[in-house]
Formats: C-alpha cells, sequence, structure tokens
C-alpha cells in the first residue's frame, strides 16, 4: 500500500436505500490506496439514466447497499497507489466505466462512522475517490473539463455501438431510437459510414430538430406517429 497522505475525508452522495434519494454525507473516511488503485479529485460528474435505474431499485436486489455511484465524470489526481504507471499526481483525467488499459482492481470500501461505504472500480458522487487505474484516461489539453465528462459514458457507449457493434454499410438504412446521450452520440458516429438514411426517432421536437443538425435525413416524433409505419 501507498502511504496515505492528504486528503484523509470527502463528501459524497451515498444509496443506503434503494427507491429512496440518495443522501449526501460527510467526513467519509478515505482508507490507504491498493495497488492499482488511483485517487483523483472530482471535477465534474455526469448523471447516467443507468445510475437513475440504480437508485430506483430497477436493477434488483442491491447486494452492495450502501454504495457509492457514478461512473462518468473528469478530475486531478492526487495520489497514485503502487504499479500504477499510466498517470501521474497532478494529471487531468477523464473517468468512465468503459475498461482500459491499466490495473484491473475491485472498488475501495470507505467508512462513515461505523458503516462501511462499498464503491465499484469508479464512482464520481463525491469530491474525491478511489478508482481502478483501468478506469481513467488523460484528457486531452484542449478539450473543456465539463465536456470530457461525456467521454466517459454517452460517447463511447452510443459510438461504440455503432463502430463496433452494427457497422452500417455505406448507403444502408438506420433507425435510432431516443435521443438522450447515447442516441445522439450513436447519430454522430453513423456520419463516418456515409448511410443514405438516418432516421431519428424520439418523443422530444427539441432533440428531433438537434438530430437534424447531427446529420438525421428523416425525424419521427413517437408520440403521434406509428413508428414501424413510418420507417
Amino acid at each position: 500500500m501507498t502511504s496515505h497522505k492528504y486528503p484523509t475525508h470527502m463528501r459524497a452522495a451515498v444509496l443506503w436505500k434503494t427507491g429512496k434519494p440518495l443522501s449526501i454525507e460527510d467526513n467519509i473516511q478515505i482508507p490507504p490506496l491498493k495497488p492499482g488503485q488511483i485517487l483523483i479529485k472530482i471535477l465534474y460528474s455526469g448523471v447516467c439514466r443507468s445510475q437513475l435505474m440504480e437508485v430506483m431499485g430497477n436493477r434488483g436486489t442491491d447486494k452492495f447497499l450502501p454504495h457509492l455511484l457514478g461512473h462518468e465524470g473528469s478530475g486531478k489526481v492526487v495520489e497514485i497507489g503502487k504499479g500504477v504507471s499510466k498517470v501521474s499526481r497532478g494529471d487531468w483525467v477523464i473517468l468512465g466505466w468503459i475498461k482500459a488499459k491499466g490495473k484491473n482492481v475491485p472498488g475501495a470500501k470507505y467508512k462513515l462512522g461505523r458503516h462501511c461505504i462499498n464503491s465499484g472500480p469508479v464512482t464520481t458522487f463525491s469530491t474525491y475517490t478511489i478508482v481502478s487505474e483501468n478506469r481513467v484516461v488523460l484528457l486531452p489539453r484542449n478539450l473543456p473539463k465539463d465536456i470530457a465528462v461525456l467521454f466517459g459514458c454517452a460517447l463511447p457507449t452510443g459510438a461504440g455501438i455503432v463502430f463496433n457493434e452494427v457497422k452500417p454499410k455505406a448507403g444502408s438504412s438506420i433507425a435510432i431510437v431516443g435521443l438522450g446521450g447515447i442516441g445522439l452520440s450513436a447519430l454522430m458516429a453513423t456520419r463516418f459510414f456515409q448511410c443514405k438514411q438516418v432516421i431519428a426517432i424520439d418523443v422530444s421536437p427539441k432533440k428531433l430538430a438537434l438530430a437534424k443538425q447531427f446529420g438525421a435525413t428523416h425525424l419521427i416524433n413517437s408520440s403521434n406517429a406509428n413508428v414501424k409505419q413510418s420507417i
């Protein structure tokens, strides 16, 4: 383990019980770093729909309560554990749920009074966080730190679906249902494949208008149209 320096405590949003609001807790004790872990000061965090589903208990029984949440953010490296070579103290990084290069280690366990607060390999709803080395990448110098959050989940997830799974052929047609962060990221990725038709589907007129700016050739408002027939 590395010697434990600064800081020793943090503030975080804790999920104590599914279906209940997160509780903001102060004075959560930060444990010493284990090999392969990185201590980061969080600057920005995103809120993914999957995290909201977890809070509401829509993913079934939660065996890890109480625990921390958040899997996309940006921040600054404060300390590194033994064996970490990917980043150094003072580096700005993007945190994300997708495994990258580096050591893959379990989440940290924090203390709050008599309670043990669990966490995964990456969490971001806190002032500081301990993450696995393979859940961070260096933040490009010219990328704003708030926009960088999108590279932690929405962009690689949405674009990754198109690049790695769908792989549409030039001249083909593709329909994208839902124009949240992931949907819009998938839509933008289709521009690399020269699709003939890119059909954007959502219930929000504002999102549909944005999709047209991002390259959609056809728009369907599913709140007042039969999607199957329209396609």
